[in-house]
């Protein structure tokens, strides 16, 4: 099933790999283009199935599907694959860069190398290192993803899902969440590099203004660290959303309503402002 209607569906290759992308581009669209990297053993239409549609009726949309090559993943490698996809799909102007988890790090590594292609950058649940609880989190899941993985759904659910969000529901839809949970190929190699990854030394180097995003009760990226993101960004804008590290499968229409607002005038938040609990 495609992720929406009008989307053309293809693969850009690079590196060895085949990197599949969503492209609502039409003849004579001439509207702002919107490219969509999602996270963690994620895709674009399991990240952005409802996220995509929305900014579709207001923008052309470029989705992809990050792949794993065989040796060490890399952001370098992985926001290469991005820059492969833009530079045949979109490569006439600059483009506004929307990264959730993981995605958030490859589109700031992209944003570092490559200034001239990004007009834009919405990061959403991202960080700039992992710390000491993130990388407790990841050793806890390479063991039961090693051992129990049946568990690993289970653990993943409760600590991707904020928890009013998991309070709200009943024992079958929860049922439903975890039973969801895959793990698809490459998602190991991912989560070494969430523990490695550190954007410390690339963030100076982002000039287009910025917008990160971050879950109330994010247990995966906490607070502190989206502040952190925030903090080292030279021209960065600051959003609460009530949610878990899920922002985009809990708290869509107020994620797009964010980025629908940022895209359209980047400008218009001024650097350094914080909308705290945006929405409640």
């Amino acid at each position: 099933m495609k992720i929406h209607p009008d989307a053309n569906e293809g693969a850009v290759h690079v590196g060895g790999l085949s990197v599949p992308f969503h492209d609502t581009l039409a003849p004579e669209d001439s509207r702002d283009t919107v490219v969509l990297v999602h996270g963690t053993g994620g895709s674009a239409k399991t990240h952005f199935r409802t996220l995509f549609p929305m900014l579709a009726a207001r923008y052309r949309v470029l989705a992809l599907d990050l792949q794993s090559p065989d040796g060490e993943l890399t952001l370098g490698g992985l926001s290469a694959q991005v820059a492969a996809v833009i530079d045949q799909r979109a490569p006439a102007q600059p483009v506004h860069v929307v990264g959730y988890s993981l995605g958030a790090l490859v589109a700031a590594d992209l944003a570092a190398s490559r200034p001239e292609s990004v007009s834009s950058l919405t990061l959403v649940a991202g960080w700039v290192r992992a710390d000491t609880q993130q990388r407790l989190r990841n050793r806890i899941w390479k063991q039961l993803f090693e051992s129990d993985q049946d568990l690993l759904r289970e653990f993943v659910t409760w600590t991707a899902y904020g928890h009013p969000f998991l309070a709200g529901r009943g024992e079958a839809d929860i049922r439903a969440l975890v039973d969801a949970r895959t793990f698809p190929d490459g998602i190991a190699g991912q989560m070494r590099l969430n523990a490695v990854a550190d954007l410390s030394g690339r963030l100076a180097a982002i000039t287009a203004p910025s917008l990160v995003i971050a879950g109330a009760h994010d247990q995966m990226v906490p607070a502190r660290q989206t502040q952190l993101l925030f903090g080292g960004l030279p021209n960065a804008r600051y959003a609460v959303i009530e949610s878990g590290h899920a922002v985009p499968q809990e708290r869509p229409a107020q994620l797009f309503q964010l980025i629908n607002e940022f895209v359209t005038d980047p400008a218009a938040a001024p650097a350094g402002g914080i909308r705290e609990a945006l929405f409640v």
